[in-house]
C-alpha cells in the first residue's frame, strides 16, 4: 500500500475543519452518490405493491438487498486493499449502473419479477462498496488528531445525500416526472457521484504491485482471522449493529403503536425525517466533539447512555402525553443528536491495527449491514411475546450497554512514520 508524502504546507481552510485536502472532492463524490441510492429508498416498497406485487415478494426483494448489503459491507474494506482505491470505486459504480438497468428496464418496465430480485442484489452491492470503502481511505489520509471530525463529515455526506436530499428530492422528482423517470435519474445522481470521487479527486491508493492469487486469498481469510488476532473487534461490530437499530427497527412498529393515540402518517413522517435531518448536523459536532474530549468517552455517554435515555423516552412520549406532536418531536430529536455519538467509532477502530486497516474496517462495516437485518429481527421476535414496550426495553439495554463495553476497546498510537505519512 502506497503512500503519499509532501512538504509542510500552510493549514487551508478544508484543514482547519478537518477535511483531509488530499481527497476533499471524496466527500463530495459520496454525498452525490448517496442521493442517488437514496431517491427510491422512500417509497419504492408502496410502490411496487401498487404495481400488483404481493407483500411477500416485495418483502423478497428488500431482504436479499439487505443481504447483499450485508455482504458488500464486510468486503468492502478489504477489497479496498486488494484493487486499490479509484478501482473499487469504479467497480462500485458499474455495479450500480449494470443493477439499475436490470431492475428498472426489465424488472420495473416488463415486470419480470427475477430481474427484480437479480437487479436489486447487483445494486445491494454497489453503495456500501462505493461509500464503505471511502471510510479505509480516510483512514489512511486523516490527521491523525482530526479523525474523528473528518469521519464526521463522511457522515455529514452519507446521511445527508440519502437521507435528506434523496428523501425530499424523491417527492419533488416523483411530483413532477414520475416514478420510472426517477428512478432512471438516480444513474445521474450515481454518475455525478463516480465523476467527483474517480475524476475530480487526484488522490488515489494503489493496490500492491504483483500481488500473487495465494496472498489476495489470504487478505479476504483475513474479514475472519482478524478478529482472532484483534479480538476487541468482537466488541467492534456488535457496537455498531446497535448503533443504527432504531433506523431499521423503529419505522417496523412505530407507526402502529403512534396510530393507537391518534397520530398520523404524516405526523409520523415529519417526526421522522426531523430526527434524521438533525442526526446529520449532530454527526459534524459530534465529530469534532469526538476530538476534543475522547473517542471512547463521545461514543459511551452520547451514543450509549444517551441514546438509551432518549430512545426509552421517545417509546413513552405518547402514553405520557397523549396526542403531542411537539413532545414526541422533542424526544425524536434528542434520539437524532444522540445516535451521531457513534461517529468516533471508525477512528476507534481505524487505529486499532497498525496494519490491515481495511479488513479492521470491514468488520465495522459488517455491523452497519447486519443493523438493516437484526432492527426488524428484534421486532418480529420479540413483539409478539413481550410488546412494543419489551422491544423499545431491549432496544434500550442495547444501548446502555455501549455505555460499558466500548471501554474494553483501546486504539493503539500511531507512531511518527505514520503521522508524517498522512501530511
Amino acid at each position: 500500500m502506497n503512500t503519499v508524502t509532501s512538504e509542510a504546507t500552510p493549514p487551508s481552510i478544508l484543514d482547519r475543519v478537518g477535511i483531509p485536502r488530499k481527497i476533499s472532492w471524496g466527500f463530495v463524490g459520496i454525498f452525490l452518490f448517496m442521493v442517488g441510492t437514496g431517491l427510491e429508498v422512500s417509497w419504492l416498497s408502496p410502490y411496487l405493491t401498487g404495481r400488483g406485487l404481493s407483500i411477500e415478494v416485495v418483502a423478497a426483494v428488500f431482504s436479499t438487498y439487505g443481504v447483499c448489503v450485508s455482504v458488500a459491507s464486510w468486503l468492502s474494506g478489504v477489497v479496498f486493499e486488494i484493487f486499490g482505491a479509484k478501482r473499487t470505486m469504479m467497480v462500485a459504480f458499474l455495479l450500480f449502473v449494470g443493477g439499475t438497468v436490470v431492475f428498472v428496464a426489465m424488472g420495473v418496465q416488463q415486470e419480470m419479477v427475477w430481474a427484480l430480485f437479480a437487479g436489486y442484489a447487483i445494486k445491494g452491492f454497489s453503495y456500501p462498496l462505493f461509500s464503505y470503502s471511502f471510510l479505509v481511505w480516510i483512514a489512511y489520509r486523516a490527521d491523525p488528531n482530526r479523525m474523528s471530525t473528518a469521519y464526521g463529515w463522511f457522515w455529514f455526506a452519507f446521511s445527508g445525500g440519502m437521507s435528506v436530499v434523496g428523501a425530499y428530492g424523491s417527492d419533488f422528482l416523483i411530483d413532477n416526472i414520475g416514478h420510472v423517470p426517477t428512478l432512471w435519474i438516480t444513474l445521474v445522481w450515481a454518475g455525478l457521484g463516480a465523476l467527483a470521487m474517480i475524476v475530480l479527486n487526484r488522490d488515489d491508493v494503489r493496490a500492491r504491485a504483483a500481488e500473487s492469487a495465494k496472498s489476495r486469498w489470504q487478505d479476504l481469510a483475513s474479514l475472519v482471522t482478524i478478529m482472532k488476532t484483534e479480538p476487541r473487534l468482537l466488541i467492534v461490530l456488535g457496537v455498531r449493529i446497535i448503533n443504527t437499530l432504531p433506523q431499521f427497527a423503529l419505522p417496523v412498529f412505530m407507526p402502529l403503536y403512534l396510530a393507537d393515540f391518534g397520530f398520523s402518517t404524516s405526523e409520523w413522517l415529519s417526526v421522522w425525517g426531523t430526527i434524521w435531518l438533525l442526526n446529520i448536523v449532530f454527526n459534524l459536532i459530534v465529530g469534532f466533539v469526538g476530538d476534543k474530549i475522547g473517542w471512547k468517552r463521545t461514543i459511551a455517554f452520547v451514543g450509549g447512555f444517551a441514546s438509551a435515555i432518549s430512545l426509552i423516552a421517545f417509546f413513552y412520549m405518547p402514553q405520557l402525553f397523549g396526542h403531542n406532536y411537539w413532545a414526541l418531536m422533542i424526544a425524536g430529536t434528542a434520539l437524532g443528536a444522540s445516535i451521531a455519538g457513534y461517529v468516533p467509532l471508525d477512528a476507534v477502530t481505524a487505529n486499532l491495527v497498525e496494519s490491515n486497516k481495511g479488513a479492521s474496517l470491514s468488520i465495522l462495516n459488517l455491523g452497519a449491514g447486519l443493523s438493516t437485518l437484526v432492527g426488524p429481527l428484534i421486532v418480529g421476535v420479540f413483539a409478539g411475546l413481550l410488546g412494543y414496550v419489551g422491544v423499545a426495553w431491549i432496544m434500550f439495554a442495547l444501548y446502555a450497554s455501549v455505555g460499558v463495553s466500548i471501554w474494553y476497546v483501546t486504539p493503539r498510537k500511531k507512531t511518527k512514520a505514520e503521522v508524517a505519512a498522512t501530511a
